[in-house]
């Protein structure tokens, strides 16, 4: 949540060469995450995929930000996505998915994707 906090701050001057290039990386990292305890795991992809959405919000409307839509940022983001989606889609075919175990959260991986 701290990140989609930033992302949504307004900023007075703009930055020419402000690069997110990194937390795409690191948050589709997070978003496979196989840690082995199943409530870990879930809170890690859950904050990847939080992580993605609040750069995505940051660079959307940044004419000056490199375009978040192109290849190179969406072959990390989508495909991030699209794991969580098919996990909870594979789970639910078979037994309670691991992704829905912590409803604390009120979200799964999936809603957010």
């Amino acid at each position: 949540n701290s990140f989609i906090k930033f992302a949504n701050i307004e900023e007075d001057t703009p930055s020419y060469h402000r690069s997110y290039d990194f937390f795409v990386c690191r948050f589709s990292e997070m978003c496979h995450s196989g840690y082995d305890d199943v409530a870990d795991r879930t809170k890690i992809r859950m904050s990847g995929i939080k992580g993605l959405q609040g750069v995505v919000r940051k660079t959307v409307n940044d004419e000056l930000q490199a375009n978040i839509w192109e290849p190179q940022h969406m072959d990390k983001i989508v495909p991030s996505l699209l794991f969580n989606l098919q996990q909870v889609e594979d789970a639910d075919s078979r037994s309670p998915s691991p992704l829905q175990a912590t409803e604390k959260e009120k979200e799964s991986p999936a809603a957010l994707a």
